[in-house]
């Protein structure tokens, strides 16, 4: 066992809550799971219209990374690139987003898209 926790728990019993959560943030998981919930904000950041036709990808480092129904919407969240930084910034805290990339592949539609 390592002393670290050994001598944090001075032999009392520790919830498991509790180590749980240090070993996410020993492991680095927290964050990832925090950066992962940033992406549930796409609908409130762009709006539920540009929401249908494309999607965040992952967040690493403040990289974002998107993907789009076709080429007219990647074009369109290219434009709004700007926005979509500063909005992210402004609802999650500075730094949150840094820069945007692209999956290398379009998504495919969804059904029922009609990308207009």
């Amino acid at each position: 066992m390592n002393e670290d926790v050994s001598s944090e728990r001075r032999g009392l019993p520790e919830k498991a809550g509790a180590i749980l959560r240090r070993v996410l943030a020993a492991t680095g998981i927290e964050r990832r799971l925090a950066d992962r919930g940033l992406l549930e904000a796409w609908p409130r950041i762009v709006g539920e219209r540009v929401a249908q036709f494309s999607r965040p990808v992952d967040l690493v480092d403040g990289v974002l990374t998107l993907e789009a129904d076709n080429a007219v919407w990647r074009q369109e969240l290219t434009l709004m690139a700007p926005l979509i930084v500063r909005r992210y910034n402004e609802l999650c805290g500075e730094g949150s987003v840094k820069e945007i990339n692209w999956n290398r592949k379009l998504a495919r539609s969804r059904p029922g898209a009609t990308g207009r």
